[in-house]
């Protein structure tokens, strides 16, 4: 499983991605740094997928997310949204977004480029919030339970043809880093799913340890138990909870 490095976001209240660490409820991947309309230094192959995407008009851009790794924008026009990703590596996740339309609700991809040393990744924005989000008004045990919910959905997903990952006995599609900023919902359903460069065939565990962990980090410990229950695990001990918790890469 991926490690994420940490991150700065310009108005943020403190250092803290999608798919590369947005654990925080106090950092909204949404919430950064608005600069003058179409004064981003894209390349133009780039700057026309993103022209493309929101169509003709003003654009107006937002820094999301930035560390050593990689810069994130949002981009905006015409009641559009997009996401443009700049790092050194993204065709894994090019390539997982494609496979992936149809089975998860992952954004589109709206243009791949090559370009200065490093890979760009246009996206359309899908809709919803993250599960953490005030907006919606989940007490903590409810986010625990939708989200152990919504992940063994994602593990029953028919997975015989997936390219990524191991074929092992007991693997199944997983996410690879199954956190609540990287959960997306709607009308209180799952909408979108992010960050998903990790995903393939894997052991379930990762994302269950990911799981506790977002849990314990973003409310409180004590909710293990209704996420594993809710996802369909057998009961762990507290210790066991524990040690499953420290495989997630942190």
């Amino acid at each position: 499983m991926a490690r994420r490095p940490a991150m700065w976001r310009p108005g943020t209240p403190r250092p803290s991605q999608a798919e590369l660490s947005r654990h925080t409820p106090r950092a909204h991947p949404t919430e950064g740094h608005k600069v003058k309309s179409s004064s981003l230094p894209l390349p133009s192959n780039v700057r026309s997928a993103v022209d493309a995407a929101l169509g003709a008009g003003p654009i107006a851009e937002q820094l999301a997310w930035m560390s050593w790794a990689g810069t994130v924008w949002r981009m905006t026009g015409n009641g559009r949204a997009v996401f443009v990703k700049r790092a050194a590596d993204l065709a894994p996740e090019r390539d997982r977004l494609a496979w992936l339309a149809g089975r998860w609700p992952v954004p589109e991809v709206a243009g791949f480029f090559h370009e200065s040393g490093d890979d760009w990744l246009v996206t359309r924005e899908v809709s919803g919030v993250p599960m953490y989000h005030p907006a919606v008004g989940w007490e903590p045990a409810r986010v625990a339970e939708k989200l152990g919910q919504i992940l063994r959905r994602l593990h029953s997903t028919e997975s015989a043809d997936c390219p990524f990952g191991f074929k092992k006995r007991g693997h199944v599609l997983i996410h690879g880093d199954y956190c609540l900023p990287n959960v997306l919902v709607s009308a209180g359903e799952l909408s979108g799913l992010v960050d998903v460069g990790g995903s393939g065939l894997g052991n379930p565990e990762d994302d269950l340890a990911a799981g506790i962990w977002t849990l314990e980090y973003n409310y409180a410990k004590g909710l293990a138990g209704t996420f594993l229950e809710a996802y369909g695990w057998p009961p762990m001990t507290d210790q066991a909870i524990e040690k499953l918790r420290r495989k997630y890469g942190r």
